[in-house]
């Protein structure tokens, strides 16, 4: 799919806020609001705005350690061990996002605690997950985020 300037501009601004009104995106561009829900309408019909979330601040819910924790497996049903970490639920632990990778451990996992102990009980717990041979997890010191901008898909802008 190719994108004009505008509709760049458009999901650049919904990803900093994705509660934007189509009234505010269509003043801050110089367009109509019926042509900004036009597009956004669009976007979401093609699949590419796939919804809206709430941007949570999880230390204000007591989730003050965040981490990723890499997992080594000796098996091949990536799938299973995947679906089993995802399942995982227990008081003071979520697990955000699991992602199968390449190199030399196979899973990642972003997860927020509420203790070290809780990060503990996780670590015990993955290890006893059949099919997981090793875990590596590393704290989060620091987290910067960068802005979407339309530079960043400029060889998909139609001319």
């Amino acid at each position: 799919m190719k994108f004009d300037l505008t509709t760049l501009k458009i999901l650049s601004r919904l990803l900093k806020d994705g509660r934007a009104t189509h009234q505010s995106l269509a003043e801050e561009l110089n367009f109509s609001r019926p042509a900004i829900h036009q597009r956004v309408n669009k976007l979401e019909e093609e699949g590419v705005i796939k919804g809206y979330k709430a941007d949570v601040d999880f230390h204000k819910v007591g989730l003050t350690i965040d981490a990723f924790m890499l997992v080594n497996m000796h098996t091949l049903n990536y799938n299973k061990v995947i679906s089993k970490i995802m399942s995982f639920s227990q008081e003071g632990i979520f697990i955000e996002e699991v992602f199968r990778i390449t190199g030399e451990k196979c899973i990642l996992v972003r997860l927020k605690t509420s203790s070290s102990d809780r990060l503990r009980q996780l670590h015990d717990h993955m290890l006893n997950l059949k099919g997981i041979s090793e875990t590596n997890t590393m704290l989060v010191l620091q987290t910067e985020s960068n802005d979407f901008n339309e530079n960043f898909v400029e060889n998909n802008i139609e001319k």
